[in-house]
Order: structure tokens, then C-alpha cells, then sequence
């Protein structure tokens, strides 16, 4: 590992930093679909949060981002191209941007790891501890079976409605209104809010242009992120959900904690598991309640 720099990265890195991660999406994939432009997730967690290169005879091998909201650090990313793992460059990307967040007045540093047991030894051995497993659900739409009727109303919200966003920072456990403004240009996120006689007990996103899921089932609406203040209200605002994004959209993707109320329920309508992750945390006193919020992806959780 001598010869290799850790460095900011720049707008100049970003085709890289797209290739690198393409790469690892599809490696166990015999048809995926075409890499495509760089996604504009990448360029606002530039912008936004902290992201580093590893740099070694002028390639890049590797990359890692933190986003930081509040008082949570949020690893967005940490990826290393298929010709260094296993060489330790994953370790030294984790450990190098890292410290300067976990020694700032107890501040709480999480992820969701995903599934190769490589990957969590190393959250794990960087002092983060498994709290759950994460489930990513997809379904076809019209393959639903009925979930319980639920008496919640789905409303437009408007974009960058001060409301919403607090009610987000609340539920999800730190303010964000730069993300928010992401998912409404980048993601063509439609707000929303869920009403019970007229009063709201919910709010959430629906995202059109969801870059992980995109790879995948481009036609897809995702879910997310979604909260209430409630286990109750949280599955029923997620069944609203569901039933709104299925009728404007062939497919529907989400991601839930496993203490989430809507997990069993949407599995019995027909929701499909496609993906097992781990979420990992420095501190088991989260600021949000996983039977109460839905997030929007494992970029920006």
C-alpha cells in the first residue's frame, strides 16, 4: 500500500469514481444495462459531503464518500475496483476518512453494509457494530395481491415544503434540506404527504430517477424515504405508498429495516427480496426509529 495516495476527489475523478462503482454493481450480472452518464448522485455528494480517491501511477482504484447531516456521518460510499481487493485499499479508504468524524463529541457513523462478508469484517473491524438486516423489495405492479385497506389519503406536497422537510429531520434524525432539494431536481422525487381525516400522520418521497435502482429496473418508481411518527402510522403510510406508485409505474422498489411493520405485509402482497444488507453504527442510540422510517436509498439513507 505504499505507492498508494489518498486524496480529495475532484470533478475530474467522477467518470472513474463511476466506473469503479458500475463495476462492482453488475460484476455477478451477465446482461446489465449499459453504464450510462455519470449519476448526478455522485456530483452532490462532492458537493455536499467529504469523498476521497485512491490514487496509485495516476489510475484510481478505489473511492469513498461521507455524508455528514446533523449530528450523523453517513458512509455513502466505499468501493474498490476489482483488481485491488482484497490488497487492504478498502481498509485504508475506511480508516482514512473515518477519524476526524468519530472523534468529534461521540457522533454517530453509520452504513449499510452490503452482503459480501468482506465488506462487514471490514465495518466491523473499524469499530462499527451490526444493528439489523436491511431488506431491498422490488414487485411488479400489476402482480400485487391486495395489502389491508387503509384509510389514508396521498397528497402533492409542494417542493421544499418547510414542513415536510422538518417532519423529515424529526422522524429521520437529522436535518437535510440540501438532499431534499436533490431528490426533487435529480430524482424527480414527487413529495407527499398521507393524511388520516384530513390530518397528516406521514410524509415521503416517490423517486422516478433513483440511480441504483435505475441499473436495474429502469422503469421501477422507489420508494423512499418515508417516515411517521408511529410503527402504526408507518405501515399504513407505506400501503398508501405503494398503492399510489402502483398506479403510475410498472414496477415499484424499496428498502426497509427489518423491524419495519410494512416488511411481512408487503412480502405477502407479492413484494420480492432482492438484496440482504446490514446496517452499522458506531452507537446502538440511533436518532430514528427503523420501525418508523423508510430510507431513500443506501446512498442517501
Amino acid at each position: 500500500m505504499s505507492d498508494i495516495t489518498i486524496r480529495p476527489a475532484t470533478p475530474g475523478d467522477l467518470d472513474h469514481v463511476h466506473n469503479i462503482w458500475y463495476r462492482a454493481e453488475v460484476e455477478d450480472f451477465p446482461h446489465p444495462l449499459p453504464k450510462g452518464d455519470v449519476p448526478a448522485i455522485f456530483y452532490h455528494e462532492l458537493d455536499t459531503g467529504r469523498m476521497y480517491v485512491a490514487e496509485a501511477a495516476g489510475r484510481i482504484l478505489g473511492y469513498t464518500a461521507l455524508i455528514t447531516r446533523g449530528s450523523v456521518s453517513y458512509l455513502a460510499e466505499l468501493y474498490v475496483h476489482d483488481d485491488a481487493q482484497s490488497s487492504g485499499l478498502g481498509y485504508a479508504l475506511l480508516t482514512h476518512i473515518l477519524p476526524p468524524v468519530r472523534s468529534n463529541g461521540g457522533r454517530l457513523v453509520c452504513t449499510l453494509s452490503s452482503d459480501d462478508p468482506r465488506a462487514l469484517a471490514l465495518y466491523i473491524r473499524a469499530g462499527l457494530t451490526p444493528r439489523w438486516p436491511h431488506y431491498l423489495l422490488h414487485a411488479a405492479a400489476g402482480r400485487l395481491r391486495p395489502a389491508r385497506p387503509v384509510a389514508v389519503d396521498v397528497v402533492a406536497a409542494q417542493p421544499g415544503d418547510p414542513d415536510l422537510v422538518r417532519w423529515d429531520a424529526e422522524i429521520g434524525g437529522r436535518p437535510r434540506p440540501a438532499d431534499h432539494a436533490f431528490w426533487i431536481e435529480h430524482a424527480e422525487a414527487a413529495p407527499l404527504w398521507f393524511l388520516r381525516e384530513g390530518q397528516p400522520i406521514g410524509y415521503g418521497y416517490v423517486q422516478a430517477r433513483s440511480h441504483e435502482v435505475a441499473l436495474w429496473h429502469p422503469e421501477a418508481l422507489a420508494l423512499g424515504p418515508l417516515g411517521a411518527h408511529t410503527a402504526t402510522d408507518a405501515l399504513d403510510c407505506v400501503l398508501a405508498a405503494v398503492a399510489w406508485a402502483a398506479e403510475r409505474a410498472p414496477e415499484l422498489a424499496l428498502g426497509l429495516p427489518a423491524a419495519h411493520p410494512a416488511l411481512p405485509v408487503l412480502l405477502a402482497a407479492g413484494f420480492r427480496i432482492t438484496y440482504v444488507e446490514t446496517f452499522v453504527s458506531t452507537r446502538s442510540d440511533v436518532p430514528f426509529d427503523p420501525a418508523c422510517y423508510l430510507p431513500s436509498s443506501s446512498t442517501l439513507f
